[in-house]
């Protein structure tokens, strides 16, 4: 039988790079589900730039939620985290102290429909090695 020789440099190179690539590809997908016009929403509202909105909608608005995207990477896991006070109110909705329903907007559920990470993972190995 043939000796089989694996190069752990390599093969870990591979890895890192596949995964840098998913997880830039996943941030992605989820930020463009904040900027889809697929949010309803239950009354029109003035944006601070004037803008006079509907529904459906984007939930970009200022873009603060938007540019609030922190990722944190390690080895073997990617997490990401919005920054804005507000994240979880949008993403979960709440209702108010006077009673105002404020629905639910969860861009992380569309994010996650619209990118096949594992995919991706596997095109890019298959790239890589």
């Amino acid at each position: 039988m043939g000796k089989i020789n694996i190069d752990l440099n390599k093969l870990n190179s591979a890895i890192n790079k596949a995964f840098d690539v998913t997880v830039e590809a996943q941030g992605e997908a989820f930020q463009n589900a904040l900027l889809s016009n697929i949010w309803e929403w239950p009354r029109e509202t003035l944006r601070q730039n004037k803008d006079l909105v509907g529904s459906p909608r984007d939930i970009y608005d200022t873009g603060e939620l938007y540019d609030s995207l922190v990722i944190s990477r390690t080895a073997s896991a990617a997490e990401y985290t919005w920054e804005a006070d507000y994240a979880a109110i949008v993403h979960d909705g709440a209702t108010t102290k006077n009673g105002t329903e404020l629905p639910a907007r969860p861009w992380t559920k569309v994010g996650l429909e619209e990118c096949n990470a594992a995919e991706i993972m596997q095109q890019q190995l298959n790239k890589y090695l």
